[in-house]
């Protein structure tokens, strides 16, 4: 009759069985969670392992790369005809400028230069990707940039000026 009236009482053995379900599941979840865990500490092990071993094999290479270089600025050479239309390395007169710059401008605008000296004619998106400074401070940056007489701009893309 308690149930026709909407009285229902709760059985203590369902009770009971279902916490013990409940303990038993946390158990397995915990298990899976330190499992996880171990698994997540090892690939970082193996990963860091493998980029010492990429930094190993390619340090003499970059050694030898950064001497040949550095010859060839001491010499005086230019870089020939470009094959492409990314832009030219800049020569150690204008990277000297450009440093200057750089000192008088820190932050955001110097890493402006960087980017732009990378790669030219980018809009302010792509400079907020480039710098990694949130798009709604590249404006002021450019402003900053261009009072200086630092910028070319084309529609909404921007360039450094030919030094």
């Amino acid at each position: 009759m308690k149930l026709l009236e909407g009285i229902v009482e709760p059985n203590q053995d369902d009770r009971d069985g279902h916490i013990a379900d409940l303990e038993a599941d946390v158990r397995g979840l915990r298990d899976e969670l330190r499992y996880a865990h171990a698994e997540a500490a090892k690939a970082r092990r193996d990963a860091a392992r493998a980029v010492g071993q990429l930094r190993q094999q390619l340090t003499p290479l970059y050694r030898a790369l950064q001497a040949v270089f550095g010859e060839l600025d001491a010499a005086g050479v230019e870089d020939a005809m470009p094959t492409s239309s990314a832009p030219t390395a800049p020569t150690s007169r204008t990277a000297a400028i450009w440093e200057s710059w750089k000192a008088r401008m820190p932050g955001g605008p110097a890493k402006i230069i960087d980017a732009l000296a990378l790669q030219s004619d980018m809009n302010t998106q792509q400079l907020a990707i480039a710098t990694g400074v949130h798009r709604n401070s590249i404006p002021a940056m450019i402003y900053k940039l261009n009072k200086a007489g630092l910028l070319n701009k084309n529609g909404g893309r921007f360039s450094l000026k030919a030094l």
